[in-house]
């Protein structure tokens, strides 16, 4: 059903929706001298040893993915009911899980010391751990068992996210990025292209996983539903068996490495590409149709949620990850 939307919501929804062409406008005008910007931001990233770092890319990657399903997860614990495709007032417990994996986690870079060192995360630890006591995590988590098997799973699908892209670089050194001087014109058309080729490709494995049945892929772990929530959340966004997850990783891997304009793909496009597939596929998975959902300021290009969750529930349809024409022209005639 339609959302009645209030007027400050159809406000906020028209103003995110032509922001991106108002920018495009400004910026080919000359009246927004967008390039300085993005050379400013540039430089004072490059003057960070963080960028340098081989493994800096793999990081954004993964705690990109933490921020997104942490910022959804929170969400899901307010009363937003309305905005939810699956109706529910509100559920804590993804949120739970959330911080006891970022407990977890971070108490492994901080005892390792990379890359942040040991007394950022351990101190970021000490917090979440009072935190934890104080607002019932631990005794949720003594309670209910699948709640902490389901955190552990997490945990050891980021970790081993980055000790695979680890073991890549001992046995082969990472291609070199561009480090110099970029436009706001160039980042633009890097991150586009990266998105359409990203969304291209796994949608393909996507399509081929689930056509291969149920025992031939190990893709089925990432449509079975929790029993705590009986629903699809943002953390089922990393839910998934190793084949599934690794064919997701070398396609990104893979369309990070394109020359699409005749060189090495930008150190910040780069970066900025793991932070939006990431935002695309957690926001895909959470299940909210607000104002601010991509399927909903711009229907014509992007499935979102909607989508996404329709094929979650029926599993013969929509099997393209962000954008609409392989389902609708292909796909659909295929199954």
């Amino acid at each position: 059903a339609e959302l009645a939307w209030s007027p400050a919501e159809q406000l906020a929804l028209q103003g995110l929706r032509w922001l991106p062409a108002a920018m495009a406008l400004l910026y080919a005008a000359g009246l927004w001298d967008a390039d300085s910007w993005v050379l400013s931001t540039w430089a004072k990233m490059l003057g960070t040893d963080f960028v340098r770092q081989p493994m800096a890319e793999a990081y954004v990657a993964a705690f990109s993915f933490a921020g997104w399903i942490i910022l959804f997860s929170l969400l899901d614990a307010l009363p937003l009911e309305r905005f939810r495709i699956v109706p529910f007032s509100s559920d804590s417990k993804p949120a739970h899980i959330s911080l006891m994996a970022m407990l977890a986690i971070l108490g492994v870079f901080g005892a390792i010391g990379t890359p942040f060192g040991s007394m950022g995360p351990l101190a970021v630890v000490l917090v979440l751990t009072a935190v934890a006591l104080s607002t019932g995590t631990v005794d949720l988590f003594r309670a209910d068992t699948e709640l902490m098997t389901y955190t552990i799973r997490s945990v050891i699908t980021f970790l081993v996210y980055i000790g695979a892209i680890q073991a890549i670089h001992f046995f082969r050194e990472p291609k070199p990025s561009n480090l110099g001087s970029i436009s706001f014109a160039q980042l633009v058309a890097e991150l586009v292209a990266g998105l359409f080729a990203y969304d291209f490709l796994f949608s393909i494995l996507h399509f081929g996983m689930h056509k291969l049945g149920p025992y031939a892929s190990d893709h089925r772990q990432h449509h079975q539903l929790s029993g705590f929530s009986g629903r699809v959340i943002a953390l089922d966004t990393v839910n998934h068996g190793l084949m599934d997850g690794s064919l997701q990783v070398l396609v990104n891997i893979f369309v990070q490495n394109l020359a699409l304009f005749g060189g090495p793909k930008h150190k910040l496009s780069r970066f900025l590409h793991n932070v939006v597939v990431t935002g695309l596929l957690v926001e895909s998975h959470a299940g909210y149709d607000g104002f601010w959902s991509s399927h909903r300021l711009f229907p014509w290009v992007l499935g979102g949620a909607k989508r996404h969750l329709a094929h979650h529930h029926h599993g013969k349809k929509y099997y393209q990850q962000f954008f609409l024409y392989l389902d609708d022209l292909l796909f659909s005639r295929l199954s």
